[in-house]
């Protein structure tokens, strides 16, 4: 398995941006990647107040890449809630399109839409339904853990401080209805226009006080236009916390449309067969 960092110039920002890579690869399985293969990846974003290292070190996805061959990359987007925000820096534009573009003319990961996912927890599932719903052709499925919060609910529960830093963010609130931060209006959108959906998973702690309520929202909501059976959701015991976001992670994988899974068990089990 390899981990690695990287940081880049990135014009979306614009100045130094960084991010974490995981490829299923290392010395003693050289011999069964295959000249030019590309790899399934898995986009993974982070929440507010987490960076792009957490992924790694706090739960068990490198060893889900590593048993099922496909890719993770962990981009760091600050508490920007994955916008492009007023101040210039364009995260937004950095992960759909720069970043992507960047990695796999260096890296072995596949752009075919079959072979991407994006998933996050907290800010990061809103980052991951934000731009998996505007970019069905980029993603073919979408993990929601813990969110997501549409930015529209809840405002005026907001502190003064939390108010500015939304200002900051995403700039004037009354600039957001319709625009491709209203990911309820983007969602409703993709669902009447009769194009291809991408699998959509959306899980939350029962004991979630930070983002139960908006689970149960985006729910109510999906019911609300008839678009229930497009997303499945799931619940059980935990709160905000690594511990929920380590389990379903792993739930979410277990769903995806991998072309290799378990593959290096398999090829474990054939090396010792016979011995």
């Amino acid at each position: 398995m390899s981990l690695l960092t990287f940081t880049h110039f990135s014009k979306s920002m614009p100045g130094c941006a960084q991010v974490n890579v995981i490829l299923p690869v290392g010395m003693e399985y050289e011999d069964l990647i295959a000249p030019g293969e590309k790899f399934q990846t898995l986009w993974l974003l982070h929440g507010h107040g987490s960076n792009y290292t957490e992924w790694a070190r706090l739960t068990c996805i490198e060893k889900l890449a590593m048993d099922h061959k496909f890719a993770v990359v962990m981009p760091d987007a600050a508490n920007s809630s994955y916008c492009d925000q007023p101040d210039g820096r364009k995260y937004y534009t950095y992960i759909t399109e720069e970043l992507p573009a960047f990695l796999r003319k260096y890296l072995p990961l596949s752009d075919k839409t079959e072979d991407n996912f994006i998933a996050g927890f907290s800010m990061g599932s809103y980052g991951a339904a934000k731009l998996g719903f505007n970019h069905p052709d980029k993603y073919s499925a979408v993990g929601i853990l813990s969110g997501p919060n549409n930015r529209l609910t809840g405002y005026d529960e907001l502190t003064p401080e939390r108010k500015n830093e939304f200002k900051y963010t995403l700039g004037d609130i009354k600039d957001i209805p319709g625009s491709k931060d209203d990911i309820y209006k983007v969602f409703s959108d993709l669902k009447q226009s009769g194009r291809p959906m991408p699998f959509i998973y959306a899980a939350c702690g029962t004991e979630d006080v930070l983002s139960y309520r908006r689970f149960t929202e985006f729910r109510n909501f999906t019911k609300s236009i008839g678009a229930e059976n497009d997303v499945v959701f799931e619940e059980g015991p935990g709160v905000h916390s690594w511990d929920f976001w380590d389990e379903y992670i792993a739930k979410f994988v277990d769903l995806l449309p991998l072309k290799n899974r378990n593959f290096w068990r398999r090829w474990y089990d054939e090396q010792h067969r016979n011995r």
